[in-house]
């Protein structure tokens, strides 16, 4: 186990230190190419908001040594996908895992990269290096997590409730029954089939390709793109038009 600092999850946000920014900044750079898009405003908005969220969680590691690198990193791709919102510190998950490679979860037979449970976020570090290395093909464990993460946050747990998110979010359902439906009889979709899985899966999905793939989502998805962007408060085809609030 890797320990947060001894900072609680309701701690005001605290200004980053300039040594700190910096090496987050070069280290993040070399991993997120989200990060490198920003302009110089949201990515110290960026950095300051990945300190105070590493300064939140324990970080445990399964088949790893603890490593810091590792935690900012993963710290980094919670931000990216809450940068636009009110709250980001996902206070309900105490702990992440960052777990060697696929895992089994609970009984079930087949191997998982990545999941969410009461008791944590769970993410593989070797996937996670994989689909950020690979950044084009619409898969990416952590932001999927992480979007797992801050829906059940918001909608199950109810913590830390940011009310706008939770009103344009509404919206997406509208976009499920007929992109599932379509999918069925064309026997195929921009999103990969793992989306109509259930509902939750259609959101962490559609997350992914929002972020890796946005001009393709735009341009076949064009209504869901719209969503998301309302939803999250940015655009990741303008980054610098990021919408922050609070």
């Amino acid at each position: 186990m890797y320990k947060a600092n001894n900072t609680t999850l309701y701690d005001p946000e605290l200004p980053i230190p300039l040594e700190t920014a910096n090496d987050y900044a070069i280290l993040i750079s070399r991993v997120l190419p989200y990060f490198a898009k920003l302009n110089d405003a949201n990515k110290q908005r960026f950095l300051i908001r990945v300190y105070n969220f590493r300064k939140s969680k324990f970080f445990h590691f399964r088949g790893l040594q603890p490593n810091e690198e590792i935690a900012i990193l993963v710290s980094a791709a919670a931000v990216q996908v809450s940068l636009g919102l009110k709250s980001y510190r996902l206070a309900f998950f105490t702990s992440i895992y960052i777990l060697s490679d696929a895992n089994q979860v609970w009984h079930a037979k087949e191997l998982f990269i990545g999941h969410v449970s009461p008791t944590g976020i769970y993410i593989s570090w070797k996937h996670f290096v994989q689909e950020f290395y690979d950044y084009t093909e619409g898969m990416n464990v952590a932001l999927h997590e992480m979007a797992h993460a801050l829906h059940h946050e918001t909608f199950i747990q109810e913590t830390g409730i940011d009310w706008d998110f939770r009103q344009d979010f509404d919206k997406l359902s509208s976009m499920y029954g007929p992109l599932m439906s379509n999918a069925v009889v064309e026997r195929r979709s921009y999103l990969r089939g793992y989306a109509f899985t259930n509902y939750q899966e259609f959101w962490a999905v559609s997350i992914e390709n929002f972020f890796e793939n946005p001009q393709g989502l735009k341009d076949n998805l064009p209504q869901l793109y719209a969503i998301l962007r309302a939803t999250l408060n940015q655009d990741p085809l303008h980054p610098d038009e990021l919408v922050l609030v609070g």
